[in-house]
């Protein structure tokens, strides 16, 4: 039986970056999953696009399904590396696999890294997307996520919920202005704590826009600069989680338990 791993992700477009963050989760899964041939497909039609303008070509996951299932293959295993159970997440994944699922013997789909199913279970989780060590004298750590732009997605506060149960100095926020807790709540948060310094990086997969412009950017109203209005001193990092071995080793671990 011809058997295959998709790896599928939102997508970048500054390529050093690819090479750091997805490349990386897919040559990790290469290795563990020998016997299984493993691709890669995209959700964002945008950056596909956008890319192909430049001679470089990526999938999306309804043209990746449907290549491999007349090259023959029969098992599947769509692998996503959305950190959360959004809106990509069930639009562009979850749908596309149900409207092929018939093409396929098996068409299995692993779940996002957090949801929230078993909050509890965030502890190993929140290990390696949560560095102590990296933190200075006084510092506390603020974490930007993505969000969902046309419904609440309640992971972000339930991963904020066991953050503070287990007594860790974090503050998680999203990018997207119409979910929260955006960066209204973050900065409301952080004084009404009485935070002076905070180390920020993205709780994103890959450190492309959003963490270089809407985080650390140079812009009025990047978070960098919002919470330094606000009197808190503000050090960044945009390295996508992608970069941390530890937590690429989720991904590894979670296709284990669905095979």
């Amino acid at each position: 039986m011809k058997q295959a791993v998709i790896v599928t992700s939102f997508g970048v477009y500054d390529q050093n970056i690819k090479k750091r963050c997805i490349d990386t989760v897919i040559d990790d899964i290469r290795q563990a999953f020998p016997q299984y041939d493993v691709f890669e497909a995209w959700t964002s039609r945008f950056l596909i696009n956008k890319l192909a303008k430049e001679g470089i070509n990526y999938g999306l996951l309804e043209h990746v399904l449907a290549d491999i299932a007349e090259a023959g293959y029969q098992k599947v295993v769509i692998m996503p590396t959305h950190l959360t159970p959004g809106e990509e997440f069930n639009n562009k994944i979850l749908k596309v696999a149900e409207f092929q699922k018939q093409n396929f013997q098996q068409l299995e789909i692993v779940k996002p890294v957090l949801t929230g199913d078993c909050p509890g279970d965030y502890r190993g989780i929140a290990e390696t997307i949560v560095d102590i060590k990296s933190l200075k004298p006084g510092e506390e750590l603020v974490l930007m996520g993505h969000g969902s732009p046309n419904y609440h997605n309640p992971v972000y506060e339930l991963f904020q919920q066991y953050a503070d149960t287990a007594g860790l100095p974090v503050h998680v926020g999203v990018v997207e202005t119409s979910d929260h807790p955006n960066l209204d709540d973050i900065i409301a948060r952080l004084k009404q704590r009485d935070v002076k310094k905070v180390f920020m990086r993205p709780m994103l997969l890959v450190g492309g826009e959003h963490a270089q412009e809407d985080m650390a950017g140079a812009s009025p109203a990047s978070w960098k600069n919002r919470i330094g209005a606000a009197g808190i001193q503000v050090r960044c990092c945009i390295k996508g989680l992608g970069e941390n071995p530890a937590y690429r080793n989720l991904y590894v671990e979670n296709l284990k338990q669905i095979m």
